[in-house]
């Protein structure tokens, strides 16, 4: 079958042509979510059936020439949706970064060192904290924390020496001295 017959078919609302369609296309519209899921292979083909889900119900939008087209387009927008959803519900606000305590001079103990971090971290708009307790708390690297946000690498790592120099002015003037915010030195 054509892709001019499959787009007619699909118009007059037959269900093989939807089979046909699925067939047809699974394994690109699961290639385009999976570059941007990485290892969530279950949300992977649950995203894959919604996208021939929309497609049945927008049938009548389908042009021949633009079903490829069509199919990763809402293919990449599912996946970034799931993607920023599921960054929305991150629970970033309880996560605790310490730092360590470098000597005896330091008059906080890590417990109070914690406190004064996150009331830091939440001093930072949402997404510049989210980026900077993915690689640093997470240990994800730039790259992936980047990926994880749909940033580009050097937003990414210019968000995170603007925290650094955030959460360093803010440790300084809660009286941690120079040697105490070491820890948030560029690394890369």
């Amino acid at each position: 079958m054509t892709e001019e017959q499959l787009v007619k078919s699909l118009a007059r609302g037959e269900p093989s042509a939807l089979e046909a369609l699925i067939d047809r296309y699974t394994p690109y519209v699961s290639a385009v979510i999976s570059r941007i899921l990485r290892g969530r292979q279950a949300d992977v083909e649950e995203l894959t059936a919604d996208v021939f889900l929309a497609a049945w119900d927008n049938r009548g939008k389908l042009r021949s020439g633009q079903v490829k087209g069509y199919l990763g387009a809402i293919a990449r927008n599912r996946a970034f949706n799931l993607l920023r959803a599921s960054r929305e519900s991150l629970p970033l606000e309880d996560d605790v970064l310490l730092l360590e305590t470098d000597g005896p001079d330091r008059a906080l103990d890590k417990k109070e060192t914690a406190r004064v971090v996150n009331q830091a971290l939440s001093r930072l708009d949402r997404p510049q904290r989210e980026l900077f307790v993915r690689h640093y708390y997470y240990g994800q690297t730039v790259q992936e924390a980047a990926l994880a946000m749909g940033l580009n690498q050097s937003t990414a790592k210019t968000w995170l020496r603007r925290g650094r120099e955030t959460l360093k002015a803010i440790l300084e003037q809660e009286g941690y001295g120079h040697e105490a915010v070491g820890d948030l030195q560029a690394d890369g």
